[in-house]
Order: structure tokens, then C-alpha cells, then sequence
């Protein structure tokens, strides 16, 4: 491998998917096993203190003595934990609660404001981190600040940019880093465009230059003096299915740019966009890939059994839906299937942007996926929970096909039937992944999948009241997120907030 200096992953425990303690160790020894020498985690509001009791009082999450045990533990395997405390954008886990709203940038409560109480409280989460983690960084984030300066801090820009706003704020967050004698890491997605800013951050400070797609490298990482690491990602996230071969055609982007940049080193991050539906053991086996192609080794198929191979391709062809419209998720085929799984029957728009056609082809592809698994045994915790994402895919074909008999204007006895059909299989599918999720993750994250699970339930079921009086052609469509109930499913956020940023293509 590469003189890399760092050699990373990071796992996201702040949506929704927190793996029991002992799993998590585990999960720390699988990633030292692999050949890492850090884990960032991504924390926002799971970082429980006494001091702060409403932060992630809700949720899921590991206090200061629980991941100080796993930062002792990581060190005796070689591991350095590195804490990503959000302090810029992504808080609203923080400022929806009334202690913290005087700090939020806007009403949109996804940005702090650039203020002396922002600052004191950052201090003290630094300073409760440094305590708990055993890293010389911590990860400031710095990405997507939708709505800085929008707000408290507008009239900063009567006087500097928005580049010299969002610089300022980061060299004041590594003052604060650096008297708790820790160095920053960041994303470099806000300031990227301008590498005159870029430049000032000093040689000292770790810049995340973060990709997960196939888009052009903006050059200002060419001419900066900070360390650099490249960040391609798993492509778990916001997707029915991982999307495995698209993950390694940009592990191997991000491999070729880390060349050209001479990168420090590199970070796989494996978000949980959309409540971290894949399980902890498919995180580890795509970190493991992820890892092998930074170290240049062939890839071959995906390095489990032949059977289990032969189901994550046949899952792959059906999830990276090309064959389908993808105009309702800005044409990222990675997520229709995703939305599709949740859209309405009876009225949702990706459903009627479908031609016949394309829904008879998915439906081919859901046949390979029944055939490939039919006599297939998944014993290990990885290939049970690619076995749990093959039955959701014939969950899925019940909901396809209720669709296509609301389209054909069949009879109300028959879509009531199919109908029930598809509402008890979506049901014991359920049960299978909530006895899985509960094996392995703690309990809280449950009640996000709980809540949309049941949305679909009730969508179908308010929906047959109506259909004997109408025909499919004459049911108003809308789009999924014309729906407010609906915009949490893809992130997470106030409703303004979530809803520019699906207006604005950014999810």
C-alpha cells in the first residue's frame, strides 16, 4: 500500500443505527483486522454527557466513560477514535431543542450562528471529547452549511464574503481544538471553489476531500498546504440496497485522485442517510473492500462465497435502476427503488412516471434475484442480512404489482386483495429485520423505521377507501415529498430545511 499516513473508515451513529456496545467493539477489532489505523465517528447528537442532558436524550448513543472504554480498547488494537463533532452545519439534533435555539443561524435550525455562546458551547464539547477519545484530531465537519449567513449573521457580509465567514469560523473552532491539544480535520466541500481560502487553513490542519460519485476534482486541492484525505464512501445510504459496484468503481476514483494529490491519507465513510437500514456486518464487509482496493489488490467478485456473491449481483441489477425513470430522485437510479418501496400505489407520481415497460423489466430482474436465492442457505450475520434485502426485493415485486392492477383499473376485490397480501408481507418482513436490528443495534433507532413503515400501511389503506369511486387515470399524483411526513426519509432536518434541500437536487 501507498505511504499513506492515516488509513481510515468512518461510521455514522448519528442516524438512527447504533451498534450494541459489544458489537461495536467487535466491529473496532473486524476494521483493525482489515488493515485501518483510525475510525472517525460521526457523532452530532449521540454523544451523551450529564452536563448537556437534552443532546441525543432521545436517541440512541455511547456517554463519555462508554466511549472512553472503546478508545482504551481501539488503542490495544492498534486504533485511533477520532470524534466528528458537527460545528457548522447538520445541528439540528442540537438546536431543535429550546436550550440551544438562540444559537441556530436561521429558523431552519441546520446551522449555528457565528456567536460567542456558539463558541463557548463548542469548547465544551471539544473539551468532553478530548477527555473521551483517544485521537490527536477531532473532526470539525464543515460540510453543506445550507443557510450560513442567511440569518443572525447576515450583516457580516456587509463587511467579508462567505468564504471569509466560513474561514473565520474554522480558525476560531481550531483555536478552541488546539487548547484542548487536538488538530482539526474538515470537509472541504464549502470553500473548494477557492483556493486562496483553502490555502489559509496552515499545514497542520486535515482537509476531507469527499466524493462519492464520479465528479471532477476541483484543483484548488492541487495548491493547499493541508493534508489532504480522500473520501469516496460505501454508497449505503438513501438506497434500498448497497450499491456494491458503483462503491468500488469510486473506491478506485478516489484511490487514482489520492495519487495525483499525494494524499495523507484516506477515509471510507459509510453515512446513514435514511436510518442505516443495511446492517453493521455489510458496513464491515465494504469497509474490507473498500480497503483492498486502496491497497491494490484484485477485486474479485466480492470476496465471499460464490452463492452469496451471485445474490449481491442479482441485488445490485435490480437496485441500480437504470431501467427505471428517475426524474422524482433528480435521476440518481441508486435511489428509485427506494422511493419506490415508500411512494403510493394508488397516487404517487414515480409509480405513474413509469412506463409498463420499464416495471415489467424490474420485474424480470426481481425473478433472477428469487431464482438465485432459491436453495441458497445464509448462515453467517453478513449473509443473513443479504438474505433479509432479497425478501424485502419480493416484498417490493407485491408492491409492483398491487400498482400495476391500480393502473389496469381492476376490480376493487382484487386490489383489496393484493392489497393485504402485500401489507402482511411487508409485515413479517418487518419482523424478520426488527429480530435482526435488535441482535446487533441499540433499540431506539427502531421507532424511525417503525414510523415509515407504517406510513406505507396507511397510505395504502386510506387509498382503497376511496378507489371504488375512481378510476387510476383521474387520481391527482404527487410526489412523495409533497408530502411533509415524508421529507425525513431521505435525511434529517426541520421540515423547511429538508424540503430546500430536495428543491435545490441536494437530498
Amino acid at each position: 500500500m501507498k505511504d499513506f499516513k492515516m488509513k481510515a473508515c468512518m461510521i455514522d451513529i448519528s442516524r438512527f443505527r447504533v451498534p450494541k456496545f459489544g458489537r461495536m467493539k467487535q466491529m473496532l477489532k473486524n476494521i483493525a483486522d482489515t488493515g485501518y489505523d483510525t475510525v472517525f465517528f460521526n457523532i452530532e447528537h449521540t454523544f451523551k454527557t450529564p452536563e448537556h442532558p437534552m443532546i441525543g436524550f432521545e436517541a440512541d448513543g455511547y456517554d463519555v466513560m462508554e466511549f472512553r472504554e472503546l478508545s482504551d480498547y481501539a488503542g490495544t488494537i492498534g486504533l485511533s477514535l477520532v470524534p466528528l463533532i458537527q460545528s457548522f452545519g447538520h445541528m439540528f439534533h442540537i438546536l431543535k431543542w429550546d436550550e440551544y435555539s438562540h444559537l441556530a443561524e436561521s429558523e431552519k435550525k441546520w446551522s449555528v450562528s457565528v456567536s460567542d455562546q456558539t463558541y463557548e458551547l463548542i469548547d465544551d464539547l471539544y473539551m468532553r471529547a478530548s477527555q473521551a477519545f483517544n485521537s490527536e484530531y477531532i473532526h470539525i465537519g464543515g460540510d453543506e452549511v445550507y443557510d450560513m449567513a442567511a440569518g443572525k449573521s447576515a450583516h457580516l457580509l456587509e463587511y467579508i464574503s462567505k468564504d471569509d465567514i466560513f474561514l473565520n469560523h474554522i480558525l476560531r473552532l481550531k483555536e478552541i481544538a488546539n487548547k484542548h491539544e487536538r488538530k482539526i480535520v474538515l470537509w472541504g466541500d464549502m470553500i473548494d471553489k477557492n483556493p486562496e481560502v483553502m490555502k489559509k487553513l496552515g499545514p497542520d490542519t486535515v482537509v476531507c476531500y469527499w466524493n462519492y460519485d464520479f465528479k471532477d476534482m476541483p484543483e484548488s486541492y492541487k495548491s493547499i498546504d493541508a493534508k489532504i484525505l480522500v473520501c469516496p464512501g460505501t454508497n449505503t445510504w438513501k438506497s434500498f440496497f448497497p450499491r456494491y459496484d458503483y462503491a468500488v468503481r469510486n473506491f478506485r476514483l478516489m484511490k487514482e485522485r489520492a495519487g495525483e494529490l499525494n494524499a495523507f491519507g484516506f477515509m471510507i465513510t459509510d453515512w446513514g442517510d435514511a436510518g442505516h437500514l443495511h446492517s453493521i456486518s455489510l458496513s464491515e464487509h465494504l469497509f474490507n473492500m473498500a480497503f483492498r482496493v486502496f491497497n491494490n489488490d484484485h477485486i474479485e467478485n466480492y470476496y465471499v462465497r460464490n452463492e452469496i456473491n451471485a445474490v449481491i449481483s442479482v441485488l445490485d441489477k435490480v437496485h441500480y435502476a437504470d431501467c427505471l425513470n428517475g426524474e422524482s430522485v433528480r435521476n440518481k437510479p441508486e435511489y428509485i427503488t427506494k422511493l419506490l418501496f415508500h411512494d403510493n400505489p394508488f397516487s404517487g407520481k414515480c409509480f405513474a412516471d413509469q412506463t409498463d415497460g420499464q416495471l415489467s423489466e424490474i420485474l424480470k430482474r426481481i425473478d433472477e434475484v428469487e431464482k438465485v436465492v432459491d436453495g441458497v442457505s445464509f448462515e453467517t450475520e453478513f449473509e443473513k442480512n443479504i438474505k433479509l434485502f432479497s425478501d424485502k426485493t419480493s416484498v417490493f415485486r407485491k408492491k409492483i404489482e398491487l400498482h400495476l392492477a391500480i393502473r389496469k383499473n381492476k376490480g376493487y376485490t382484487v386490489i383489496k386483495k393484493l392489497s393485504d397480501e402485500f401489507i402482511i408481507a411487508l409485515r413479517r418482513w418487518f419482523a424478520d429485520f426488527m429480530t435482526l436490528w435488535l441482535d446487533t443495534s441499540q433499540p431506539m433507532g427502531l421507532y424511525f423505521h417503525i414510523h415509515f413503515e407504517k406510513k406505507i400501511e396507511e397510505d395504502i389503506i386510506y387509498s382503497l377507501k376511496m378507489y371504488e369511486d375512481i378510476d387510476y387515470e383521474d387520481i391527482p399524483k404527487k410526489a412523495l415529498y409533497d408530502d411533509p411526513e415524508y421529507l425525513n426519509l431521505f435525511s434529517v432536518g426541520s421540515p423547511e430545511a429538508l424540503k430546500e434541500l430536495w428543491e435545490n437536487a441536494l437530498l
